[in-house]
Order: C-alpha cells, then structure tokens, then sequence
C-alpha cells in the first residue's frame, strides 16, 4: 500500500503567483501615480506642436489659410472663409483647447513680449466672439509671423516652448525660466 504524501505547493507554482503579484503591484502603482506637473507641460507643448503641424499641413493641401488664437487659458485654431475667420468648432482635433488647471501661455511675437488678454467684456456682443488669430498659417507654407510660446505653471520651474518661424519650421522643447 502506498503511503499518503501531504502535497505542498512547488516551488514552481509559488514563483509564478509572486511574478502575478508583482505585476499587479506595478500596475496598481503606475494607476495610483498622478501626472507630474512637469509631464502636464511636456505634454501640452507636444500636442499645441503637433497640431500646428496638423494646421499647417491641412492649409498646404487645401490651399487655405488658417489663424492661431491664444487667450489665456486656451487655443484655438480658425479658418479663413469669405473674409472671415471661423472657428474650427466640429473638427475633433483642431477644436478649441483648454489648458490644464493652473498652467498659462507668455506668448512672444517676433520677439516682443504679448500679453494675451481675454475679449472685453465692454466690447459689443458681436465683437466679442470675433476671432482674431496672432498666428496665421498659410497655404504656401508660411507661418506668419514668426512666434514662442512658453507653456508654464506658477511655481513649477520646468517650462516648454513651442516656437515656428516663417518658413514653416516649429518645434516644441524645453526651455530656462
């Protein structure tokens, strides 16, 4: 007759519940873990810079002009249609965006300082919602005139720079306060 062994569990099968573990752990760590102020700039910066290829890109294959607009909590992009500047409202990637909480632009146009201000609330209605972009992006490929723009955050000493000169070149990196 065979003796009853007490079976345990092999050494195999422990390490393979540890390595689960683990893995959980680290992705419950990774989930728990806000973004960082500094990768909120990093970010922002490379969306406004890709978009601004995007703009770009769209205005030498359509032939159309279009506008930055900065304000001070958002961007946005515009079209140039019939002697107006239109928003781009259904476009799911040009629409209007807002910054994150806390986090400003200084805008510098062929290197003087701008302040960005929001539109006045003692201007008439209409002329309140009258997009005026500080940006214009051609269709020959130009982007007029030449720009910087610092993302920053109050007390945070990382910032970005998104810039572009007139002949179309931009980037986005890191910048001195």
């Amino acid at each position: 007759m065979r003796a009853k062994h007490d079976r345990g569990f092999s050494l195999l099968e422990l390490l393979v519940v540890i390595v689960i573990i683990s893995i959980l752990f680290t992705f419950t760590t990774l989930a728990i873990r806000g973004t960082s102020p500094e990768e909120l700039i990093q970010t922002e910066a490379q969306r406004l810079d890709r978009l601004l290829q995007l703009a770009l890109e769209e205005a030498i294959l359509k032939g159309q002009e279009y506008g930055l607009e900065f304000s001070p909590d958002s961007y946005r992009f515009l079209l140039y249609v019939e002697g107006a500047w239109l928003p781009l409202e259904e476009d799911k990637l040009l629409r209007k965006r807002l910054l994150p909480e806390n986090m400003e632009f200084e805008l510098e146009i062929e290197q003087i300082d701008v302040l960005i201000e929001e539109a006045s609330d003692e201007a008439g209605e209409d002329e309140e919602d009258t997009p005026r972009p500080q940006v214009f992006l051609l269709s020959s490929g130009e982007i007029t005139p030449e720009f910087s723009v610092r993302l920053v955050m109050p007390g945070i000493e990382t910032s970005y720079t998104v810039s572009a000169t007139v002949d179309g070149e931009h980037e986005a990196a890191i910048s001195d306060l």
